[in-house]
């Protein structure tokens, strides 16, 4: 099965992303609207099984904190093909982020080679639209760790929760 470990964006935000992506073309339903923290691939379920363990005690070790988003505009590059929520990785993000990649190198998971960049894909608005661009503060409140199952399906993936990893909370 295809998966990834990301961020679920919950209320308001996913209210907030709604109603920036109205009239945008093909907008991400609020179920899907997630920040990806990495891509996993193809995985078998035996190999999620001791990932879990792992992703689980990363998640202990992190309190809860909120990421910035203070743009929303084309993504990845000037010409899209999506609008994205974007912003610069708090410091936070960048450990959980690190820590992350050190599980899967323990697992023997590939690392994307791109960097990171986070982001919460809004829209896949067509040619009409990407020249849209507009500053904010968009809060991603960050709690929890999701392993996320995708299937492809027109016109959309679909997403699946299949372990949810809670981080401590903040004092």
């Amino acid at each position: 099965m295809r998966c990834f470990i990301g961020i679920p964006v919950v209320r308001p935000l996913a209210d907030q992303c709604r109603m920036l992506s109205q009239g945008m073309g093909l907008a991400t339903p609020a179920a899907n609207l997630h920040l990806t923290l990495a891509f996993l691939g193809e995985q078998s379920a035996s190999d999620l099984n001791g990932l879990k363990g792992s992703v689980s005690a990363l998640a202990d070790k992190h309190a809860s904190f909120a990421q910035l988003f203070d743009r929303c505009e084309p993504f990845p590059r000037d010409q899209g093909p999506f609008i994205a929520l974007t912003g610069k990785a708090s410091s936070p993000l960048q450990q959980l982020h690190a820590g992350l990649e050190e599980c899967l190198e323990f697992h023997g998971l590939p690392l994307e080679s791109r960097s990171f960049r986070p982001h919460i894909t809004l829209a896949r608005p067509g040619a009409a639209v990407t020249s849209f661009q507009t500053m904010g503060e968009w809060v991603l409140p960050v709690n929890a760790l999701w392993l996320y199952r995708s299937e492809w399906a027109e016109p959309l993936p679909t997403y699946e929760c299949l372990a949810r990893f809670a981080l401590k909370t903040a004092l």
